[in-house]
């Protein structure tokens, strides 16, 4: 991949949903810290990732509301 795919790429997610932007910007800051730390994965982590974020895009994940609403009305209990 070089440069020019790249930006097509960001220029595109431009005007994906706000839900598809903001998994971008996570899988980004993930591969920048990893390059920082000095550490990689290996098979079977890249695995879980890719079915976590399949997961994700299929709306199999609770979102950051619905894990408040829960443990707002749990907590207490």
């Amino acid at each position: 991949m070089n440069a020019s795919a790249l930006k097509e790429i960001f220029n595109r997610a431009e005007n994906w949903p706000v839900e598809d932007q903001e998994e971008l910007v996570k899988v980004a800051r993930y591969i920048e810290q990893r390059q920082s730390s000095g550490f990689d994965l290996d098979a079977e982590d890249w695995k879980i990732i890719d079915a976590r974020l399949e997961a994700a895009r299929l709306g199999d994940i609770a979102s950051d509301a619905e894990v408040a609403s829960f443990f707002g009305k749990h907590r207490a209990a």
